[in-house]
């Protein structure tokens, strides 16, 4: 008849030498961990690229609608809006979210020339992402 202190033996001191020898045997190799590379994280040095280069010239009391499209992002755009200068009376800038793209829609009331600059930044993934400001011109005439 057999003690609790063999047992307790044969499952702490046999069992693992019995299951390192079935291993040997039947070729399996002991399993090491894998080390994950580091990441490497780097600032994104494209320039991102916004069109139309300039805006159109409107008219006074005509209906204007431009669409000015971000690429060359490497993430999305997380907003653009007008960071100096002021819009014409009637004009409304929108951020076209989920678009990379913003909208310059109204009809003008004003005649005049207006200088806006508009900001732009992307979403970064470990480090900042991109960003840009950009000027335009918008001549509104009668």
């Amino acid at each position: 008849m057999r003690t609790p202190k063999r047992t307790t033996i044969f499952v702490w001191v046999l069992l693992p030498v019995l299951s390192l020898a079935c291993a040997t045997l039947t070729g399996s190799a002991p399993v090491t961990p894998t080390l994950e590379p580091e990441p490497d994280f780097k600032p994104v040095t494209t320039p991102l690229l916004v069109t139309p280069e300039s805006l159109p010239v409107v008219q006074m009391g005509v209906m204007y609608d431009v669409k000015i499209q971000v690429t060359q992002n490497v993430t999305p755009v997380g907003d653009i809006s007008i960071q100096a200068g002021e819009l014409p009376a009637g004009l409304e800038f929108i951020f076209l979210d989920g678009e990379d793209a913003a909208q310059l829609i109204g009809i003008p009331e004003e005649v005049g020339e207006f200088e806006v600059t508009i900001f732009i930044w992307c979403f970064g993934t470990q480090v900042s992402g991109q960003t840009l400001a950009q000027k335009y011109q918008i001549i509104v005439k009668e």
